[in-house]
């Protein structure tokens, strides 16, 4: 009975074990993709609308009715054309009352004129009085009551010829505002035609015959004008996260839906910076010139945009998704390179309050890393290279303000000479990728890598070669 009893206990045991032992055919399959060659091209996709280079709204300064138009929706004119006429009549009316304004007022002048004239004679013929009853006073011929009477008349005379002057002057300028007036009347006769100031194309028309229009604090516009429909631009709104990315003389192709099979070519020929916030989302305004030889674009087209930021041919270029592969619980490459922080510290022998903010600058840089590693393995549309370069940025910035001038300057010498050692200039970001070893293993491989697009990374340096196999997931089999 007892050795029956020993025996249920052992199997029981021996059940229990096997239950808990693992499970060994659950193993881990790394997925490959092969490294090849070929071509690479990095694009920025954005958004715009097609606009004339040069749009003119003509208006007209004077108020009044439309008599006549002269010209309609895509009429070609040239500068200086008549294309509307306003009724003139009134201005027509202001035009001869100021003709005869002109008129009195030079008749007034010469009469001005005519009486300086009349003073002049009269002074003559006082100071003559004057001198006669001096030579008669001497001779004791007349008294001296005769004699101031004449000084009296002399000197009458002589401020009537001032009076005359001065009434001459105030003529001349009241011929001056007369003909002012005039010139204002003609020109604004003159506005009643309303001629196009520039040579280009009618594109818009908001006025009819018959219709009154009001000039009063703004002119009213009657016509739109495109310059040149020869040579179009493009204003497109672009990401604030993008337009770090855009640069002048980048070459764009763009489409329109009005021919969905056509491609269109341009230029970006300026990045403006002033900043548009809509819902608080940061845009920037990006022109884009586009040849329009055919005048096959519109103004107001909505064009999709690819501004292409590099092209490579030809190069070995690695798959995206093996950047972003990890096995689990390797370590963080990061983790074996020397403290930068540290030696930043030792090579310029800091204190220890510059040694402190040092270390805050570069763990911030780190934890900043850290969180772009994390979003670029979530999203795979993540551009990976232009985040670096915002992040190496913002450290650069925060240590200037951390070091002095000497220091700072040291340290972009440090750094220029550690990327002279290692030959790989200022381009490419470090990057690791991983094969599988001899044991079916899993082996990094550091690598730099410039240009890349949705699917691959043009690979600048690294132990890779056309075909080798890099790993770009890993899925647990039974």
């Amino acid at each position: 009975m007892r050795l029956w009893q020993i025996l249920i206990v052992v199997a029981l045991l021996a059940g229990l074990g096997w239950y808990l032992m693992p499970d060994n055919k659950e193993q881990i399959q790394y997925q490959t993709q092969s490294v090849s060659r070929g071509d690479i091209e990095s694009v920025v996709n954005t958004a715009g609308t097609t606009r004339a280079v040069v749009t003119v709204e003509v208006g007209t300064e004077v108020s009044g009715l439309i008599t006549e138009l002269l010209a309609d929706f895509n009429d070609d004119v040239t500068q200086g054309q008549l294309i509307a006429r306003l009724d003139d009549r009134t201005y027509l009316a202001r035009l001869r009352q100021s003709e005869a304004d002109v008129v009195m007022a030079k008749a007034n002048l010469e009469q001005q004129q005519a009486n300086l004239l009349k003073a002049e004679a009269e002074l003559s013929r006082a100071e003559r009085a004057h001198q006669r009853q001096q030579q008669l006073m001497r001779q004791g011929l007349t008294n001296q009551s005769e004699l101031d009477t004449a000084l009296a008349n002399f000197e009458t005379a002589r401020a009537q010829i001032s009076v005359a002057r001065a009434q001459i002057s105030s003529a001349q300028a009241q011929l001056l505002q007369r003909e002012a007036q005039l010139e204002q009347a003609k020109l604004d006769l003159d506005r009643t035609q309303i001629r196009s100031p520039v040579n280009g194309t009618i594109i818009d028309r908001q006025v009819d015959i018959g219709q009154t229009v009001a000039a009063s604090l703004s002119a009213p516009t009657l016509f739109t004008i495109a310059q040149d429909l020869r040579q179009m631009q493009i204003e497109a709104d672009v990401d604030e996260a993008d337009i770090g990315k855009l640069a002048e003389g980048q070459q764009v192709r763009f489409q329109v839906d009005a021919y969905p099979n056509r491609q269109f070519n341009g230029q970006v020929s300026q990045v403006r910076k002033a900043a548009t916030n809509v819902s608080n989302v940061v845009t920037y305004k990006v022109i884009i010139d586009a040849p329009n030889q055919q005048q096959l674009l519109l103004p107001g087209m909505t064009a999709n945009i690819n501004v292409i930021r590099g092209q490579q041919t030809d190069v070995l270029r690695v798959p995206n998704a093996a950047l972003r592969f990890r096995p689990a619980g390797a370590a963080n490459p990061a983790a074996s390179q020397p403290d930068p922080a540290a030696e930043l510290i030792r090579e310029l022998g800091l204190s220890s309050d510059k040694a402190s903010a040092v270390r805050r600058v570069f763990a911030d840089f780190t934890s900043g890393l850290q969180q772009a590693r994390s979003a670029s393995a979530n999203n795979p549309m993540t551009d990976m290279r232009a985040q670096m370069q915002q992040l190496r940025q913002k450290l650069n910035n925060e240590l200037q303000l951390v070091l002095s001038e000497q220091e700072y300057q040291r340290y972009s010498e440090i750094n220029a000479q550690r990327r002279q050692q290692r030959g790989q200039g200022d381009s490419g970001t470090a990057a690791t990728v991983w094969v599988l070893d001899s044991k079916q293993q899993p082996k990094a491989i550091n690598l730099r890598v410039g240009l890349s697009n949705d699917e691959y990374s043009e690979v600048l340096s690294g132990e890779l070669s056309q075909g080798d196999k890099v790993i770009v997931r890993a899925v647990r089999v039974e």
